[in-house]
This record gives C-alpha cells, structure tokens and sequence, in this order.
C-alpha cells in the first residue's frame, strides 16, 4: 500500500482513542491555568492583579518563537521513530513539573520574587506544552487526508478533552480547594501535583500508544539548512496562504477573548453570579456536558454542513450569550432567583458550540495545510498547527494580562486570603464593572472571529479539488514538480 492510500484508508477506533487521550495534557493545563492560577497568584499569593497577568502574558513572548520553532523543527525531523513522536516523549517529563510546581509557589514572599518564581516556572512549563502539543496536534492531521474522518479525529480529541478540562474542576471545586478552601495556599499543592500525574499519565499513553501509527504520517524531505535560517523561511510562507492567515486570526482573537472570560470565570462566578464553589462545578460540569452533547451532533451533521457555517454560527451565539447575560443581570433582567438556572442552561448550549467550534477550527486548518501543500510543495502541519497551539496557550497569556489589567484597573482588591475571603467588603460599583469586563470585552473581541471566518473559503467542494490535484502531482516524477510549483496564492 502506497503512502497517499495509507492516509486516506480510514482509522481504526484504537487508533483514534489512543490518539485522542493525548489532548489530557492541554485540557488538564488549560483547565488548571485557566480556572484556577488567576486566583490563586492574586487572591491567595497575594500578588497584584496587573503582576499576576503578566506573569501569565511573558511565558507567551517565548510562545511566540518556540511554537513555531518546534513546529518547524518537527515537520523536518526524520528519525526511526517518526518525526513527531521524539519530542511528544521528550516533554513528558516537563509537564509534569511544570504544572506541579506552578502550583507550589512558596508562601509569604514580596512581590518581586514571587513575580520572578511564578515567571519562570510559567516559562519552563511552557516549553515542555510546546514539545508536547505541537507535534501531537500535527499528528491528528497526518494520520488521514479524508476530509469527513479528520473531523472524526478531532471529536475524539474533544471527546478526551471533556475529561480532561473536568480533571481540574473535580480536583479543585470538589477534592481540594472545596468551600473556604479556596483561599487555603496549601490546598493548591496536592492540587496541582495530582493535575500533574494525571495529565501526564495519559499523555505516556497517547505518545507510546500512537508510535505504531506513525508510518501513516508524511515523510520529510531531507534539509540540512540552520534550523533558524529556515524557520524564517517557513513562517513568511505559511503566511503567505490566505487560508491560515484567516483561521490564525480568527483563532487568535476567540482564544484570547475565552482566556480573558476564563481568567475572570472564578472571579466572577463567585463575586458577580454570587456562586459557591459546588455551583461552580456544576456550571463547569454542564458545559463540558454540552461539549459530549455537541459530539454526536458533529458527527450527525459534520457531513451535511460546511464547516464554515458551523463555526460561524456558534461564534454568534456566544458572544450574544456571553456580553448579554451579564448585562442582563446589572440591569435587573434577570433576576438573583433565576441566575443559577439560566447559566445552566447557557452552559449546556455554549458547551455544544465549543464542540462544533472546535470540530470545525481544527479541521479547518488541517485542510488548510494540504492547501499549502498544493500552493508551495511542502508539508507544513507543524508550523499551521503550533499556530493552533499558540493561539490556546494566548488563552492565558494575553488573556491573563487583560484579566489582571482588568482587576487593577476597576480597583478590585487583592488578597482576600487575608481579608475575610467571601466576608471582603466589596463595592457594588466594582462588582458590577466586573461583570461588565468578564462579559462585554470577550464578547466584542470574539465578534471579530465572525468577520475573520466570513472570508475563509476552503469547503468540501474546493477541497476534493485540492486533494484531485495533489493526487496528480504525487504520482509525477521529480523532475516535473517544479512545473506546478508555486500555484498563486488565489488558487485552490
């Protein structure tokens, strides 16, 4: 069997399992940073709301150069064990430290050290995030060119991610940092010690599990060029697609909108929706629930409508739910007796959107990658993918950075750890902008999103032409490749 007819067989269902519990490892720490980190550096460390956001924001200037840098690096390596495979087990180990100790920060230290510990700790498990999920997201776009099973491959990636994202709910709202607990420091050890393991329990299994798989992936042309020299080269190019500019964009802004919401998301819950920690579990609880809602829903439909419209459609919804709902309350629409109901519901719903936003960005951009191929001749999964990896990682970032900004800016006090906690005076002004920050500013940043997907052209249709064509230009000899490269930037 030829490579191209290995790709495009379809996947066995213990491929794609083992495969999809790898997304653990972004779902944990995504899920541990976002909810929790937020909380902890300024209400529990004691940190400054400005200091803790940017904190958070620097890990993402080395973001910035080592996603694209691995992506590239991973896309040329060659080796007997794949070239992606090498570095998902090489960061094990980093994660697992990374995230425990993140969560270990001493008590009682000044600002500054405490700014430095939490900065560097940030910075090294960010480099172990990055050895792990930017190949390991590539991967999910090699193991198949079918244009229906690589949207099966994410909703499986979703699927363990609904688990995954649930890990550090439980572990936190219901195991460790239940009630009062919340502003206990060290209640935020065995908490992010047991996010660790666990998290790197199922990224082993994804990395040696999947090792068998890795025929099916696309082999890299031999390049002895300076891995710098050539990262350079390959960014200008991959920016050079219209395709990946769009989707990078879109994705771009929707992460940072959904950090900085998700980075409020326990502050608000608690000081705005007035929830304790049991109904903030339960909120959480039930978007992810939507989130497995939404899978069957994909797979019901994924075939009958673009994955354009899918995208476009959700995007709408949250961000009408997410900006109104707040406002909603400060006006007194909503009344206090029907707060915990309506964001039940709300969760649910915005919980199947993720999933089709989810489904369709990713498979969006794995189809965007063999557009690439068509336009320049080379396979650049790696880099479009730690576009992807980027943009999630800018969820706490960037949205960190605004969250915090946010805090210091509406005169949110910090510290409550040691100010009475829940009992803290809080002014009703201040509690109110709030809502209005942890509401509107995600809710207009994610309306750009729209606009962005609104132009993204690639459907089913243009797709089989791209793959009609790569087929071809497979099949020719070298020699006649430089014939049909490069297609102009407008052409499918």
């Amino acid at each position: 069997m030829s490579q191209t007819e290995r790709v495009s067989a379809k996947l066995p269902l213990t491929t794609k399992a083992l495969y999809g519990t790898g997304q653990f490892v972004d779902a944990v720490s995504s899920g541990a940073i976002g909810t929790f980190l937020l909380f902890y550096l300024n209400e529990v460390c004691g940190l400054s709301g400005a200091l803790s956001g940017l904190s958070l924001a620097i890990a993402l200037v080395v973001d910035a150069f080592v996603d694209p840098l691995m992506g590239s690096v991973s896309d040329n390596t060659q080796s007997r064990w794949g070239r992606r495979h090498p570095y998902m087990i090489g960061s094990l180990a980093i994660v697992f430290f990374g995230l425990a100790l993140l969560f270990s920060l001493p008590k009682g230290w000044s600002s500054l050290p405490l700014f430095v510990a939490a900065t560097g700790i940030a910075l090294f498990l960010r480099i172990g995030l990055s050895g792990f999920i930017v190949p390991y997201i590539a991967q999910g776009a090699e193991l198949t060119d079918d244009y229906i099973e690589r949207s099966s491959i994410v909703a499986w990636r979703t699927f363990f991610g609904v688990f995954g994202s649930l890990t550090p709910l439980i572990l936190g709202y219901v195991v460790f940092l239940k009630g009062k607990n919340i502003y206990d420091h060290t209640a935020y050890i065995p908490f992010g010690w047991t996010c660790a393991a666990i998290m790197t329990f199922f990224a082993t299994i994804c990395a040696f599990g999947t090792l068998a798989s890795r025929h099916r992936l696309h082999q890299a042309a031999p390049n002895q060029d300076n891995a710098l020299l050539r990262l350079g080269r390959e960014v200008i190019e991959v920016f050079r697609n219209p395709s990946f500019r769009l989707l990078f964009s879109s994705v771009l802004i929707f992460f940072i909108a959904q950090g900085t919401a998700g980075a409020l998301g326990l502050h608000g819950g608690k000081f705005f929706w007035k929830l304790d920690t049991l109904q903030l579990l339960l909120i959480g609880m039930l978007t992810l629930f939507g989130v497995l809602l939404g899978l069957p829903a994909v797979w019901l439909t994924g075939s009958r409508w673009e994955k354009k419209s899918m995208v476009i459609w959700s995007l709408l919804y949250i961000v009408l739910t997410q900006a109104g709902l707040p406002v909603a309350r400060i006006v007194g629409i909503l009344p206090a007796n029907g707060v915990v109901l309506t964001l039940s519901i709300n969760a649910v719903l915005a919980g199947i959107a993720i999933t089709y936003l989810t489904v369709g960005f990713q498979s969006m951009m794995a189809d965007a990658a063999d557009e690439h191929e068509l336009m320049f001749g080379a396979r650049r999964e790696g880099l479009y993918f730690a576009g992807l990896s980027f943009s999630t990682k800018a969820a706490s970032g960037l949205g960190g950075l605004i969250s915090g900004l946010a805090l210091s800016a509406i005169g949110f006090p910090a510290d409550l750890a040691s100010k009475g906690g829940d009992n803290a005076h809080i002014a009703l002004a201040t509690i109110n902008d709030l809502g209005l920050v942890y509401g509107i500013v995600p809710g207009a940043m994610t309306t750009a999103c729209i606009v962005f997907t609104m132009f993204y052209r690639i459907d089913s249709k243009v797709y089989a032409d791209i793959q009609a064509k790569l087929a071809v230009r497979r099949r020719m000899p070298p020699a006649q490749l430089s014939d049909t490269l490069p297609i102009p930037e407008n052409s499918p």
